[in-house]
């Protein structure tokens, strides 16, 4: 692979040609295979989509199948390595099968193409080698911050259904809040896969979010619980939706990012403090000692937001890597940390009982608790710094 990946600094990426190899019919969440394979090799650093007949003698070329069902990652691995062909296993026939390859020149094209559209054999061409999934991608997302396989698939071996589960899946966080990883999942599939059926986009559901979050922020402020809560969730699950449907059209885009986060990052310190006015009433019937504690306990949650926000930043920024995804105690406290959602849940609870009051204290008791264990954690990290050892993320090694 040495000398491939010496001619391989000729291209940069945009200067690789994409050939799709033979038709496909069956459509995935929206998409028919054509638009669903141009998007995902553009996203990925790949140039424009050709026919064979006009490569070039040493022009680098993406060969990709039309029926292939393949991670972002994946080709994003491929394209700085000529003379790789990425395998997979059809699931009918139990076979191997080649679903992509990188290649230089129309001779090499032509002769993997006929390797990719028959048997597979036992040896790749003279110069290639073979190459899976795990092999070529690894078993480590960067991106989304977890332990997963990149897919590899292929349209008819694997139902519909099944195909989507697998692409959705692949679009999910590893490290997130229990409401997130274990409630969201497959209500945020089946509405991801209407929007996308419907054309509608991420930026939009993004639209309808910040129209909740500005009914929920009324809501709390008014201390009308019935209504303001439903709302507040249903534009924390939109936010669930808007990145699933963007990853699985391949539609995200830089503006896209920085309206969502940008909602996300400053919403919940305006809920915190429009939730203290709705409950005020009530603290103010337990009399002005409590209502001290009361005062207090907003300062503790919005000042605790932003540190919180300071040390995620400062743990990156210091260790190169995200303190939740350190080791798995990191992963694991990352989803009930207090974040928007389990402070949210929080809240809920204490307005079911009638004492929202009360919850705004137990939120503040549990960020000042998670502050505790942050500030532990990256003190821990800084330790095993200054001793000379590195701090890396137990997922590339699980």
């Amino acid at each position: 692979m040495a000398l491939n990946q010496i001619k391989a600094t000729r291209y940069s990426m945009t200067e690789i040609a994409v050939i799709i190899i033979g038709q496909a019919d069956q459509w995935l969440w929206g998409l028919s295979p054509e638009t669903r394979l141009a998007r995902l090799t553009t996203r990925a650093g790949a140039g424009h989509i050709k026919a064979v007949s006009q490569l070039g003698s040493d022009e680098a070329a993406l060969l990709i199948r039309a029926d292939a069902v393949i991670e972002e990652r994946l080709i994003r691995a491929l394209l700085p390595q000529p003379g790789l062909i990425l395998t997979a296993v059809s699931r009918n026939k139990e076979e191997p099968i080649a679903l992509a390859a990188r290649v230089n020149g129309k001779k090499a094209a032509e002769e993997v193409i006929a390797t990719m559209t028959g048997i597979l054999p036992e040896s790749p061409p003279e110069g290639f080698s073979y190459g899976t999934a795990e092999t070529i991608g690894g078993a480590y997302d960067p991106i989304l911050r977890k332990h997963a396989i990149p897919f590899a698939a292929r349209l008819g071996d694997t139902p519909k259904i099944e195909l989507e589960k697998m692409t959705f899946g692949a679009s999910y966080k590893g490290a997130t809040d229990f409401v997130t990883k274990y409630f969201w999942p497959q209500p945020a599939r089946f509405i991801t896969r209407l929007c996308a059926t419907a054309g509608i986009t991420p930026n939009q559901i993004t639209t309808l979010s910040l129209i909740l979050m500005f009914l929920a922020l009324f809501g709390f402020w008014q201390g009308q619980w019935f209504w303001a809560i439903p709302a507040a969730w249903l534009m924390t699950f939109l936010d669930t939706v808007d990145g699933k449907l963007a990853r699985v059209t391949m539609t995200s885009s830089k503006w896209g990012e920085v309206y969502d986060h940008g909602i996300d990052l400053l919403h919940p310190p305006f809920w915190w403090w429009a939730w203290y006015f709705g409950a005020l009433p009530e603290a103010q019937l337990r009399g002005s000692e409590f209502l001290q504690s009361y005062d207090l306990a907003l300062s503790v949650i919005v000042v605790g937001y932003v540190v919180q926000r300071v040390y995620e930043g400062a743990f990156l920024w210091i260790f190169k890597i995200e303190g939740h995804i350190w080791r798995p105690f990191d992963f694991w406290f990352r989803t009930i940390t207090a974040r928007r959602n389990p402070n949210l849940f929080i809240l809920m609870i204490s307005a079911l009982i009638g004492a929202p009051d009360l919850g705004l204290i137990a939120v503040a008791v549990w960020v000042s608790a998670s502050l505790g264990v942050h500030f532990i954690r990256i003190l821990q990290a800084g330790i095993l710094k200054l001793s000379g050892r590195p701090v890396t993320s137990y997922l590339k090694n699980s």
